[in-house]
């Protein structure tokens, strides 16, 4: 499983590398300076306004919905998530990150502010960065050696694993999704 693993964070990352050489060189042609942090930024924001705008989407009264008893809650997803950004982007930045209580927040209100302002921290770290900083090498997961740019691009990619359980979660309680909902109502979709 760990072998699978590491093998699809390697196909993402090469591909990701790839892409940075090529935006690398196009700063000597007149694009950004900092291609590789402007885009992560600008993803960043995507990734944040899908999972925010589905959190919203659900009622109060279905946050404790599971689709079996094995899985977490829709609450407990969203728990999770609040978690996990703060510990990815605690590790971009270089420290921990005061993280809330998340087992403490219990209503959506609390659990969509606290959601919010786990993005707003990965903005301020992202917001810190550039090309230079992100391409260091520091200590990631359990111990394991990545660039900067390796850790938010696995936080992304976690948070649309999430996105997909939360899609369906929302799907079996008779809610069409927003992201889905808006391309439904374009002319031609």
């Amino acid at each position: 499983m760990l072998v699978n693993f590491l093998k699809e964070e390697f196909k993402t990352m090469r591909h990701f590398v790839l892409w940075a050489i090529i935006a690398g060189i196009g700063t000597h042609v007149g694009f950004a300076a900092d291609p590789i942090t402007d885009e992560l930024r600008r993803q960043w924001e995507a990734s944040r306004n899908q999972i925010v705008r589905l959190a919203e989407a659900i009622p109060e009264d279905k946050y404790d919905y599971k689709p079996t008893p094995e899985v977490r809650s829709f609450r407990e997803q969203l728990q999770h998530l609040i978690g996990e950004n703060h510990m990815f982007m605690g590790m971009v930045a270089g420290g921990g990150s005061a993280a809330p209580q998340t087992q403490n927040l219990k209503t959506r209100t609390e659990i969509l502010k606290a959601l919010s302002e786990s993005y707003d921290y990965g903005t301020k770290v992202l917001a810190g960065l550039n090309d230079q900083k992100a391409v260091e090498i520091i200590a990631g997961f359990r111990g394991q050696r990545m660039p900067r740019f390796g850790i938010v691009i696995s936080n992304m990619k976690d948070n649309h694993e999430h996105y997909g359980n939360l899609v369906t979660y929302l799907r079996l309680n008779g809610i069409v999704p927003p992201r889905t909902a808006g391309a439904q109502q374009r002319p031609g979709t």
